[in-house]
């Protein structure tokens, strides 16, 4: 299926029309306003809708951009808050990285929303979001989606290319090697989003701070924080696609979460917010409004 076919897909499908065209410009505007960090970054932050928060956390490729298609349904009932990552986008960055420079970012973030948030993460994000969480950081709920926690399966050697192609340039073959490699991402999906400019560009500008977001991924020391979170509830979601070993497993949930609710969407993988974002707006109303 080309673009054009997706497109007339989720035109088809979608609830509103009017809604979804003013989605698909929104992913390519950038923030509405700026937050900044603790050691003094700007973020570049976006607010659209009103009500009880929900702040949503894109993972390593992608930019503020990432929930375009599920942030305005999710607006109708909330105010949905959604940023830049530090090092892309209108972000502003720092000579120093680490984790808990990610959970500060989400913490500024957080005290911009006002009254505890619900928090969405997807990916990268979801581990930030899971680490903040486990850091004592105040929400009203979290929402984990694919977060790569099993470290152990991380294919070191793929890193080290990504690392190496994103050094000498050619970003557009460390997304396809980071996308397919380590995420799990089907071809075809790279191929679609290769066909689309906006998110094509967004996800060139990403792939610039990937490196150093994998090696952070592979230095997380779990034991330096409070696990399981039993505090606050936790909707696991995950696709049925899946084709990365570093996703959690049923299993390994209890390590990280006290009793979480689990979602598994038919027919997805990694990139649900994209290819059924009807679904995943579905399911993310379902569990804030129950909490």
């Amino acid at each position: 299926m080309g673009v054009p076919g997706h497109l007339l897909h989720l035109f088809r499908q979608a609830p509103s029309k009017r809604r979804l065209l003013r989605s698909l410009a929104l992913g390519a505007k950038g923030g509405d306003r700026t937050v900044t960090s603790a050691d003094g970054t700007s973020l570049s932050v976006r607010r659209s809708g009103d009500g009880v928060p929900v702040v949503m956390v894109h993972g390593t490729l992608d930019g503020i951009g990432a929930f375009s298609l599920v942030e305005l349904t999710i607006a109708e009932r909330h105010a949905v808050w959604v940023y830049d990552r530090r090092g892309r986008g209108g972000s502003g960055d720092h000579v120093e990285y680490w984790l808990q420079r990610e959970i500060e970012d989400l913490d500024a973030v957080l005290a911009a929303a006002g009254s505890p948030a619900h928090v969405v993460g997807h990916s990268l994000g979801a581990l930030i979001a899971l680490a903040a969480a486990a850091s004592g950081t105040a929400m009203r709920s979290l929402v984990l989606y694919e977060p790569p926690l099993r470290q152990d399966q991380l294919d070191h050697q793929v890193i080290t290319q990504v690392e190496a192609l994103v050094a000498s340039g050619d970003r557009d073959r460390a997304i396809t090697v980071m996308a397919t490699d380590l995420a799990g991402v089907s071809d075809e999906e790279i191929a679609l989003a290769r066909k689309v400019k906006p998110i094509w560009n967004q996800l060139r500008d990403g792939v610039g701070s990937t490196p150093r977001e994998l090696e952070m991924v592979s230095d997380v020391r779990w034991d330096d924080f409070d696990l399981p979170v039993r505090d606050r509830p936790v909707l696991v979601i995950r696709g049925d696609r899946d084709h990365s070993p570093v996703y959690p497993r049923p299993e390994d949930l209890p390590r990280f979460v006290t009793d979480p609710e689990v979602v598994t969407l038919q027919g997805q993988g990694h990139l649900a917010t994209t290819f059924a974002p009807n679904r995943f707006a579905e399911v993310v109303l379902d569990f804030v409004d129950r909490h």
